[in-house]
């Protein structure tokens, strides 16, 4: 008889799983609502939503597809997922997980979004995805997640999302328009790579703490935070157009490398802001725009940029004290710094205290 009531149960777990495998191909406007797992092929011809409370885990190699749909002819592409519940997209560096489009040949906008709605009470976790031709690779609001080991490729947009709390590591951003951008947010974006877009980072009213990145080659600005709160430390930010933009922000920008923008390394416009202990070199304007801000830049190692070290256009003075300015000669360093001297309506780059050699900074071997 006891035996009997085992085999009951056993058969009881095998007919009603916890979690049970995905259907193959998802169409129009569906529902998730039980735990689900994804292994293999997976088609999404429409747009799925995971119901609050339920998870969708997607195991390593599986490839989802999306179908285009424009309806519209606005060039974005209306097949998607919402989750509401939980994602656990758990790839692994041989068998990455990878979200793509079904079309021959896919350009950016091709497929909507992996969409994170109201996702906040457990933390959603992609790690060794391949995400490309999405109109929003990554979109969130209200919700928890992080991101790792992953690559972002050809999206118009690569992150964006607004009230939400994101961890992104290890990852490479590559060819999106836009590559990361976020509002009202608290993001740690570590050792992680944002190359070939438009804007590299940017956002508005968040705080962001950036170590050990690479934002380079962006065509207009490599990082621009407003009304913002940024750390940032250890990164190169290179070949931007302006490398690092603070408007009407407060920031913490010590031992990175600030090289060969093609503007300005490091602007400053309303913002405050401590520049210590890095190299800013071969800029093509200015090492420093200082516009109106406040704060000090201060043992830094500021070389070879076009026009100026630091160019003060606005009416506060400009402390920077302990710099090296690539001679020890003020009769040389002198004249790379724009400022009151030569337009009374601007106040002084306050540059006391001159390093007499450049200093040996503590920086990451780009």
């Amino acid at each position: 008889m006891r035996h009997s009531w085992i085999l009951a149960m056993l058969l009881l777990v095998v007919v009603w799983p916890t979690s049970i495998f995905a259907q193959q191909a998802y169409r129009g406007e569906d529902t998730l609502w039980q735990d689900t797992v994804w292994d293999g092929e997976v088609l999404i011809d429409g747009i799925l939503t995971v119901a609050p409370g339920v998870t969708l885990e997607i195991r390593p190699g599986t490839v989802v597809r999306f179908t285009p749909m424009d309806s519209n002819g606005d060039g974005i592409g209306e097949h998607e997922m919402f989750i509401q519940g939980r994602l656990l997209a758990l790839g692994t560096q041989d068998a990455p997980i990878r979200f793509t489009s079904t079309a021959a040949d896919p350009r950016p906008g091709s497929w909507g979004a992996i969409n994170m709605m109201l996702a906040e009470d457990e933390e959603n976790v992609l790690t060794h995805c391949i995400i490309e031709h999405a109109y929003r690779g990554f979109h969130a609001h209200f919700s928890r997640a992080r991101v790792s080991d992953s690559y972002f490729r050809r999206n118009m947009r690569g992150f964006q999302f607004q009230e939400s709390e994101v961890v992104i590591e290890r990852c490479l951003l590559e060819d999106n328009l836009n590559g990361l951008q976020f509002r009202n947010s608290q993001v740690r974006l570590v050792d992680s790579t944002v190359k070939g877009s438009y804007w590299g980072v940017r956002c508005v009213y968040s705080e962001l703490d950036m170590q050990g990145c690479r934002i380079e080659g962006n065509l207009i600005n490599g990082v621009n935070l407003r009304d913002s709160t940024l750390t940032a430390s250890g990164n190169l930010i290179a070949a931007n157009r302006r490398g690092l933009y603070l408007q009407r922000s407060r920031g913490s920008v010590t031992g990175n490398l600030v090289r060969g923008n093609s503007e300005h390394g490091i602007f400053l416009e309303e913002s405050e802001a401590e520049i210590s202990g890095n190299r800013i070199v071969d800029n093509g304007r200015a090492g420093v725009r200082w516009l109106n801000a406040q704060g000090r830049v201060a043992g830094n190692h500021i070389e070879g940029n076009g026009l100026y070290a630091i160019s003060n256009e606005g009416t506060t003075p400009a402390p920077a004290p302990g710099n090296w300015w690539g001679s020890a000669d003020p009769a040389v360093w002198a004249v790379l710094l724009r400022d009151g001297r030569l337009n009374p309506e601007t106040g002084l780059v306050e540059a006391v205290d001159p390093l007499e050699q450049a200093p040996g900074l503590d920086l990451p071997d780009f």
